[in-house]
């Protein structure tokens, strides 16, 4: 799937459109060039420059180096009448000091082109990325995967405040060959392709509070291990919050059933959730907080899935001119399921904090230092700790 993800960034940087949150009404921000139509809105991040005192997450023997990574990104936005054009295109530039096997420079590139006709308002969308870096929580080493996503739909306006909402999307993963982790070719446990079907409505509450009602089908399809094929029907009602109010992001929170399509694996229906939100109280502390709960597929086949619970709360507080101090902490719970049903429970916890400094609106500096163990009552081998200090700074962005 390389040679998809290649052309996919070709052809957004030669489109020069951009995921720009921005409407053509407010101000850019600063640091955005204004070429008529066009918006042009770059940022740099350097992260986790400092020491990894677990680079391969061993339970014994762990290895330490330095490492940093360097990330510019460019949004770009063009609005010509009813055609709105959106691009961003990011790339991870990933340093190791000794262990050099972990570096590597991973590419991404974003696009949506949506057509305003008044009532009626289509969209395409397409996402690539071409990158090693870890899959997910579990999976703990850095293979090299590519992922695609295309996707189209359409709103329509039904009222003032309420529309109609159509949409599909199809995501392929592919890695590539010789891939492995504790002994299994991830290429035949992640090799898929998942399409989804979904339609609602959303509805504007108020100016800034948006609450909307999905239904999803989904099927996905593995190539290389079929046992491992599913089906699943959602409904997810949710809230999403104006990045200009005192409660930003988004909330959803619903049903899934999810089935496999072999006889051997049992089915999941019960709670799941998306909830990245954050709060601003009496102007000097920032809250954010995530709630994620959802079904996974696993790298081993002899667990074939597992449910991932995740909490985490980040607490910024303003304490005197541009100085901010910083706490985190999350955890998540990952309960694997296979013909017996209950396959044990792995259980990851990281909590840090930090201190920075912010040199205006758009830049910030900052030193953090965090810890991370994970428990497995399934296999000593998951089992690891680590902690990392480390500084980072961002320009054009202060999250």
């Amino acid at each position: 799937m390389r040679r998809p993800v290649v052309l996919l960034s070709t052809c957004v940087a030669l489109t020069a459109g951009a995921a720009s949150a921005q409407t053509p009404d407010e101000p850019p921000p600063p640091g955005t060039a204004v070429l008529g139509p066009v918006r042009l809105t770059p940022s740099l991040a350097i992260r986790d420059m400092g020491v990894d005192n677990n680079v391969f997450n061993e339970p014994d023997d762990p290895k330490s180096d330095f490492t940093f990574t360097i990330a510019p990104r460019l949004d770009v936005g063009f609005r010509a009448r009813r055609l709105h054009l959106t691009l961003a295109t990011v790339t991870d530039l990933v340093y190791f000091k000794k262990y050099d096997s972990e570096r590597s420079t991973n590419a991404g590139a974003d696009t949506r082109l949506e057509v305003d006709l008044g009532r009626l308002r289509p969209y395409v969308t397409a996402r690539g990325v071409d990158t090693r870096s870890r899959l997910n929580a579990e999976v703990d080493t850095r293979a090299r995967h590519h992922d695609v996503t295309y996707g189209g739909g359409v709103s329509f306006a039904v009222a003032s405040r309420t529309r109609l909402l159509f949409n599909a999307s199809t995501t392929g993963i592919e890695y590539e060959e010789d891939e492995e982790f504790r002994g299994e070719n991830l290429k035949s446990s992640f090799d898929s392709r998942r399409n989804t079907l979904d339609g609602g409505f959303s509805m504007n509450l108020t100016p800034i509070t948006r609450f909307s009602v999905l239904v999803v089908r989904e099927e996905q399809r593995f190539d290389l291990s079929p046992d491992r094929d599913s089906n699943t029907w959602r409904i997810t009602p949710g809230l999403t919050f104006s990045p200009t109010g005192l409660v930003t992001g988004s909330a959803s929170v619903g049903y899934r059933h999810f089935h496999p399509l072999s006889v051997a694996l049992p089915d999941y229906s019960g709670l799941v959730s998306a909830v990245a939100v954050g709060a601003t109280v009496y102007s000097r502390h920032q809250l954010q907080g995530l709630m994620n709960r959802d079904v996974q597929y696993s790298y081993d086949e002899a667990t074939d899935y597992y449910l991932e619970t995740t909490f985490g709360l980040t607490w910024t507080m303003l304490v005197v001119g541009p100085i901010d101090v910083r706490g985190t902490g999350t955890r998540s719970i990952m309960d694997y399921r296979n013909v017996s049903e209950a396959a044990g429970r792995d259980v990851m916890s990281t909590y840090g904090g930090g201190v920075g400094y912010r040199f205006g609106p758009r830049a910030r500096a900052g030193f953090n230092v965090d810890w991370s163990r994970r428990e497995s009552d399934s296999s000593a081998d998951r089992r690891y700790r680590n902690h990392r200090y480390f500084f980072g700074l961002t320009w054009g962005s202060t999250t």
